[in-house]
């Protein structure tokens, strides 16, 4: 396979962070923040993993925040990506904290994940996520991928 142009870990992260907001904040203003806590994150949760997966759908790859740092999710192999590799990808890294970080072990299993996600992502360009679904994350605009101005 030729050398794809990946995101940077930077890249990535601006852009789960736009997309979190983007969807997760009118969940928070519309339920309010007095609420149970609890429920609003499980809601917000929710809400999030079945947004990206559906825009990433629509959008073949690309969610409001990857569109802006012009970035994609594309299949490692170059074959079309199923829904439910995005589905998969989503759910690795998205849902399971929301429901599942109230026990020591899976609090600790849990922080093992996102440790090697990092490391993985910063050596290889590619998180636990992304070998789980068969993915990878690139740049879109050719600009960028190939650093000239």
């Amino acid at each position: 396979m030729s050398e794809l142009p990946y995101a940077s870990p930077f890249e990535r992260l601006i852009a789960r962070i736009i997309d979190k907001v983007v969807i997760t904040l009118p969940i928070y203003l519309w339920l309010g923040w007095q609420n149970n806590q609890k429920t609003i994150e499980t809601i917000a949760g929710g809400f999030l993993l079945a947004a990206i997966v559906l825009l990433n759908i629509v959008w073949h790859g690309q969610t409001v925040g990857k569109r802006v740092m012009k970035i994609r999710i594309q299949a490692y192999n170059s074959k079309k990506l199923h829904p439910g590799r995005y589905l998969l990808r989503e759910f690795a890294f998205t849902l399971y904290p929301v429901y599942l970080l109230t026990y020591p072990l899976v609090k600790t299993g849990w922080l093992f994940w996102m440790l090697t996600t990092i490391v993985l992502i910063l050596m290889y360009g590619r998180g636990l996520h992304d070998y789980a679904a068969g993915t990878v994350v690139i740049k879109t605009d050719p600009v960028a991928a190939t650093g000239e101005s």
